[in-house]
């Protein structure tokens, strides 16, 4: 198994893989989504402010998570305006529950501890909300957080 950075050739993987993503999730195909996915993807594949995980073995996709990293003003809780947004989290059924998720996640919050990134959310699943728990991730409003700390205060 190896782990890579997405690339921009990726987009169209990745759009089938949000797809199942989504389903996995409840909600029902009733659209066509391939035009604003394929935009998506190659928009943020070429930039430094989204990352995007994938876990493959024999060149077939296992598991994938992302990251997006987006500006607000600064606040008392976060005064470098900088958050991450974690999305795009999904294993293939049959490597489930295997740790790959888990893995992923890790890499994405080392990549954020690197950017001195202190917020990170995210809209969790059912399926996923035990996992982010275990990361430290706390069940806000209509959303999870963490907030990481700074590795030199560990």
């Amino acid at each position: 198994m190896i782990i890579r950075k997405a690339e921009f050739e990726d987009a169209e993987l990745l759009s089938e893989v949000r797809k199942l993503q989504l389903i996995d999730e409840g909600i029902s195909p009733d659209c066509d989504i391939d035009p604003e996915l394929d935009a998506f993807f190659k928009k943020w594949l070429v930039s430094k402010d989204f990352l995007q995980l994938i876990a493959e073995e024999n060149g077939k996709l296992l598991s994938t998570a992302a990251i997006v990293y987006y500006d607000l003003p600064p606040s008392f809780t976060n005064k470098i305006s900088v958050r991450g947004y974690i999305t795009n989290v999904y294993t293939a059924p049959e490597h489930r529950r295997k740790g790959l998720s888990k893995m992923l996640l890790e890499k994405l919050l080392e990549d954020a501890r690197s950017r001195g990134i202190k917020k990170i959310w995210l809209g969790a699943s059912k399926l996923g909300r035990p996992l982010y728990e275990k990361l430290g991730f706390i069940q806000q409003e209509s959303y999870m957080e963490l907030t990481l700390e700074d590795q030199s205060e560990v």
